[in-house]
């Protein structure tokens, strides 16, 4: 690390504040005044690094640091401009988009690193965190594995919850921070009692207040742990909802961290998807369609849309089945528990045999979508078992992978012979066995599909489930900028949004306000809300909630005269 730092700044309280930091951070430092003294310094003194306030009496900061270089070439130098100095100035000015501000820890941090060793260190920093994340990743995937209606779901969520954190953009940290909470938002369950975990139907009120209490329980457990992230705001607020009736603060809309918005929705879906005691596990697409009935309400819509399209794209792989079934027939209890376990991680369900006489039975009562079997060079069981596969019409189109105990060439080619679908050996890489695993789930999925290609336009509804009344108060709460299609009885309208407010409103034969108030008049039809689609024309300049109680009133006033027309 470098430890020997030139200060070169004139204002005294500056010079002595940025000195005092460096010092308590371990370094030695020397202080200038000027241009001219720095220069004579640098000629005696060897400095890592010299920090240049720009405004010095004497010099430019510029030319200070091309005196520096041409004595120390070497030396990093780096010019600071004070925010203090300039922000009542009209210097401010000439800072732009490219110009940024960061405090002055950050900069001890950009500086105090050795320059020889900053990009391997940075690189074993990064190892290192993805490293712990993915042993936290195995160790709740073990506490999961036995366990019937939650196994693998905080591996499943966690993967949804990043792809959805990274469609929506999200930073390096940010997605950290997403990974991190999901795979431990749910631990305080251990304190609930299993007599509610395993309760069948819906809650009463007793068993949903227990069960609200792992929330906080989470927050305990980790309380005393300083996460280089902001995990906790995460994990206490994946169930907020998005108007403000969720627990256990109430937060609303962009009161609630984006990580556990997105945890929010992640979580229901894979719950929804998953087998529970009084209820069979729904399809992605019924799951999806529940999710799109609570945007708005329970969930951000914007961030739902993004998840929508990450589902799509998982979909395109998977069309036919949520949790495609895999057999595992393996005589080795400890190969097949860790297996189970990564393909458990991968969204597929599980079926286990430990010979090929239970594999026969288990097939015959339930036909999987793959079967991974270990073959030894001793024995053809295997291929035996494969055989008698392809000779029963129900059977012979289920896939078939062999894992091999040792790589032998006679039985690798005996068995690319016989038609398998895949052979790996079983001492490869896990991670190669179970990308070799989805690949063959995959080719099939495209295989049975049709040639249709699944494509969604943003976040569709009724308007009989969320009025245009709840649209806008949706996307002005949390500021969204959105376009808004309608359609009604044959018409169609189209609202944009920017930044929360309408901007533009148009019909078949209307714009601006008077499409407003004509769209706010249909209650049946349907919506889709594109999120990030920004207005190229303003033909509304009224507050959006002047806009709907204008629209309430104009339609409380025709309701009125319709019935006074009547009597």
């Amino acid at each position: 690390m470098k430890r020997n730092f030139l200060v070169v700044v004139s204002n005294v309280a500056l010079r002595e504040s940025l000195a005092g930091e460096l010092r308590q951070s371990g370094f030695t430092v020397t202080r200038a005044v000027s241009g001219a003294e720095a220069e004579r310094v640098i000629k005696a003194v060897t400095f890592d690094a010299v920090m240049i306030e720009s405004h010095l009496p004497d010099m430019t900061a510029a030319e200070l640091s091309d005196r520096i270089h041409a004595v120390r070439p070497e030396c990093r130098v780096l010019t600071l401009t004070s925010y203090d100095m300039i922000r009542n100035t009209p210097e401010q000015l000439q800072f732009g988009s490219d110009d940024f501000i960061i405090n002055s820890q950050q900069v001890f941090e950009l500086f105090g690193s050795d320059n020889g060793r900053e990009g391997s260190s940075l690189s074993t920093q990064h190892r290192g965190t993805d490293s712990l994340l993915q042993v936290i990743d195995v160790m709740v995937g073990l506490l999961e594995l036995e366990d019937r209606f939650f196994g693998a779901s905080a591996h499943r969520s966690m993967q949804l919850a990043k792809a959805t954190a990274e469609e929506l953009g999200s930073d390096d940290d940010s997605l950290k921070e997403v990974v991190l909470a999901t795979l431990l938002h749910d631990v305080g369950k251990i304190g609930v009692e299993s007599d509610v975990l395993s309760a069948e139907g819906e809650f009463n009120e007793e068993q949903a207040e227990r069960m609200r209490e792992h929330v906080t329980a989470s927050c305990r457990l980790f309380e005393h742990i300083q996460f280089p992230w902001k995990v906790m705001p995460v994990i206490r607020g994946h169930h907020e909802r998005y108007d403000g009736k969720g627990y256990p603060d109430g937060l609303k809309a962009r009161e609630i961290p984006m990580g556990a918005r997105i945890v929010s929705i992640v979580d229901t879906y894979v719950a929804l998807t998953s087998e529970r005691t009084h209820r069979q596990a729904k399809t992605s697409e019924d799951a999806l369609a529940e999710l799109i009935r609570e945007a708005g309400r329970q969930f951000d819509p914007e961030v739902l849309e993004a998840f929508q399209k990450v589902l799509d794209k998982r979909l395109a792989i998977r069309p036919d089945k949520v949790e495609p079934t895999v057999l595992i027939v393996d005589e080795q209890p400890e190969f097949r528990k860790l297996l189970k376990m990564r393909l458990l991680n991968e969204g597929l369900k599980i079926e286990e045999a430990e010979s090929f006489e239970h594999a026969l039975k288990t097939i015959l009562e339930s036909p999987p979508d793959l079967v991974v079997a270990d073959v030894d060079p001793r024995s053809s069981d295997a291929f035996t078992f494969l055989e008698e596969m392809r000779s029963d019409k129900a059977l012979r189109r289920v896939p078939f992978a062999m894992l091999a105990r040792t790589d032998d060439r006679i039985v690798r080619m005996r068995a690319l012979r016989e038609g398998v679908d895949e052979y790996v050996s079983k001492q490869a890489d896990l991670e190669e066995i179970i990308l070799r695993i989805e690949n063959v789930l995959a080719r099939e999925a495209i295989r049975r599909r049709d040639d249709k290609t699944l494509v969604r336009r943003g976040i569709t509804g009724d308007l009989v489930n969320l009025g245009l009344p709840d649209i806008v108060q949706t996307l002005t709460m949390g500021m969204k900028t959105a376009c808004v299609t309608l359609t009604y009885d044959g018409d169609h309208g189209t609202l944009w949004f920017d930044n929360g407010e309408v901007k533009h409103a148009e019909t078949k034969k209307l714009k601006g306000e008077d499409a407003f108030y004509e769209m706010i008049r249909w209650d049946d039809g349907e919506f889709v809300i594109e999120h990030g689609v920004k207005p190229k024309n303003t033909t509304v300049t009224a507050d959006a909630m002047f806009l709907l109680m204008e629209g309430m009133r104009l339609i409380d006033e025709s309701g009125a005269e319709g019935a006074k027309a009547a009597s």
